[in-house]
């Protein structure tokens, strides 16, 4: 073959991987899914949510799981939605998850969770009585308008800090009868600069952090694009990543756990730490986040869930 034309299909070929990879990495083609045809989500009551929360001093120990477990028991409570507990020790300390099933009785279930503890002494408004405020939310909106498929949704004690409460969670269930897992970890920062974790991403993703992100692992492909694609029925922006497990960020929630059981899991998120400049700090306040589009990211989480076959 002649060295111009070698050349030609070397490129071409190179072309091609760079443009697979970038189909599995980013899936810039995922579309938008069926609309969300329930209520709508509430950006008022999550931004009353949070700010409760915020307040309530839900630190890691044993008291401060106690009072978010209480709030978020009382909070489905008001809204007419029944909850039982998962209780477990950890140390010298008395820990629990609190769980609400949702839809028909079917052999499969989705489990969709959020940590309601906080780091330290700071409010945590966005990590993560963001993501606790909008599984609330979400239950709201399934207690009118149920999801076609059995959802177990799980508020976590302890993510922040060893003895997870997921883990607790994913040891007592069979890999085999869950679907797929998702968590809502820090949906609520909007508008400040993207960092990445290599360079390179900032030739596939916006440099201004205006949209959500669904994390995955490359073998979570279709978990990610169903989600995907029911955020974007939102209008809200919407970006995803799957990507191996040891790249700093990918792992880092409850959704790791599911993982090391075998079960399909992603994570919706604003990206922690490679956004949100208040991360883990005292100025992590309600009054920063965005309740507007945590609100379609709850009726985009909604849709998704909706959009999975039985």
């Amino acid at each position: 073959m002649p060295p111009v034309k070698a050349l030609v299909w070397i490129v071409a070929g190179l072309a091609l991987a760079v443009g697979a990879a970038l189909f599995v990495i980013a899936q810039p083609l995922a579309g938008e899914g069926p609309r969300w045809e329930g209520p709508p989500a509430d950006a008022g009551r999550l931004e009353q949510l949070v700010r409760a929360l915020s307040g309530l001093g839900r630190r890691d120990d044993e008291a401060g799981m106690g009072r978010a477990a209480d709030f978020v028991r009382a909070q489905l409570q008001a809204t007419g939605i029944d909850s039982m507990v998962q209780d477990y020790r950890f140390e010298n300390g008395s820990y629990r998850n609190v769980i609400v099933q949702m839809g028909p009785a079917t052999p499969q279930r989705l489990v969709i969770g959020a940590h309601d503890d906080v780091r330290g002494p700071f409010p945590g408004a966005d990590d993560n009585a963001s993501g606790t405020a909008g599984l609330l939310e979400l239950a709201r909106l399934f207690k009118a308008h149920p999801p076609p498929l059995r959802t177990e949704l799980v508020f976590y004690a302890r993510e922040e800090v060893k003895g997870m409460g997921s883990e607790v969670h994913a040891r007592s269930v069979r890999p085999e009868e869950i679907r797929a897992m998702v968590v809502l970890e820090m949906i609520g920062c909007f508008g400040e600069p993207q960092k990445f974790p290599f360079p390179g991403m900032r030739r596939i993703y916006p440099a201004q952090g205006d949209y959500i992100v669904v994390v995955g692992r490359p073998q979570d492909f279709a978990l990610v694009r169903t989600l995907k694609r029911g955020l974007a029925s939102t209008g809200i922006g919407v970006e995803s990543i799957n990507a191996p497990e040891r790249i700093r960020g990918v792992g880092n929630s409850d959704h790791r756990n599911y993982w090391q059981r075998g079960i399909s899991a992603a994570m919706v998120t604003d990206t922690a730490w490679y956004r949100n400049p208040r991360y883990h700090t005292a100025r992590d306040t309600p009054d920063t986040l965005d309740y507007a589009r945590m609100a379609r990211v709850v009726e985009g989480v909604a849709a998704a869930v909706s959009a999975i076959p039985r």
